[in-house]
């Protein structure tokens, strides 16, 4: 006798959003990995945000989430224990044994501009990460009409053998970051590129002021940024030899004069 095949039953280690499910506690823990800024996290748990300012999620942020709970890790401090505004218990399963939570500076982007909300997100709700070093590669999962239609996703690709030939990791942020991340046509055709470039090491002044001509001979503006391990600077400002440079730090701005050697005021 033929036993009738049964349908098949996804598996717990299965989501929809391409990536694997986890357990929401102490087991979640981003494949060891620190979540750094410009990262874009999958929330397992969307309602478990907690706005900077206090309250409730606006009403937007909700439908946002709800649609495509995707967020940008910001450049702040994380929190460690319980945000003195979080109501108990969280609304998301967690394991009472696990560690003090760690929470997360995020913003969430809305379709509006102005639509953008600072808030902390709980680590262990996190489902995925994507690191912006990983989005070009998704280029391909856009349709060619998009692509054509957005002119900072054209010239991606031109971009990266730009930016290859200085050996820099690098990957795209802001709307084009976030488009490439989601699937979510944020972009629009007057969009800027902006990059992160990985500097863990110094880069000469001569290289960074090759760089930023190559990139400003693409037909869109492109904004780019060195991230060193105390912080970023921008690629047109490094290059131009100011004495004094702005390093865009955790906890806020300061004026150095080596971004690599932050020991300036």
């Amino acid at each position: 006798m033929t036993v009738a095949a049964r349908p098949r039953v996804p598996r717990p280690s299965e989501e929809l959003h391409g990536g694997p499910r986890r357990l929401v506690g102490s087991l979640a823990a981003l494949d060891g990995r620190q979540a750094g800024v410009h990262d874009l996290l999958l929330m397992q748990c969307p309602s478990s945000l907690r706005p900077l300012g206090g309250g409730p999620l606006p009403d937007w942020a909700r439908q946002v989430l709800r649609a495509h709970p995707w967020v940008t890790v910001g450049r702040a401090p994380a929190v460690a224990g319980t945000p003195a505004d979080t109501p108990h218990p969280v609304r998301c399963t967690r394991d009472v044994s696990a560690a003090p939570e760690t929470w997360l500076p995020v913003t969430v982007r809305g379709p509006q501009r102005g639509q953008r909300l600072d808030a902390l997100a709980p680590r262990s709700a996190v489902a995925r990460m994507l690191r912006p070093e990983q989005l070009p590669g998704r280029l391909s999962l856009l349709s060619p009409e998009r692509v054509a239609a957005i002119p900072a996703l054209t010239v991606l690709p031109l971009a990266g053998q730009l930016i290859a030939d200085h050996r820099l990791a690098w990957g795209p942020i802001g709307a084009i970051g976030y488009e490439l991340a989601t699937g979510e046509p944020v972009a629009g055709p007057l969009s800027p590129l902006r990059l992160v470039l990985r500097a863990p090491q110094p880069v000469s002044r001569r290289d960074a002021l090759h760089l930023r001509r190559a990139l400003s001979r693409l037909r869109v503006p492109v904004q780019a940024e060195l991230e060193t391990r105390h912080g970023a600077v921008l690629l047109a400002e490094y290059a131009a030899s100011p004495l004094t440079l702005t390093l865009l730090t955790p906890d806020g701005p300061r004026e150095v004069h080596d971004p690599w050697f932050p020991r300036g005021r």
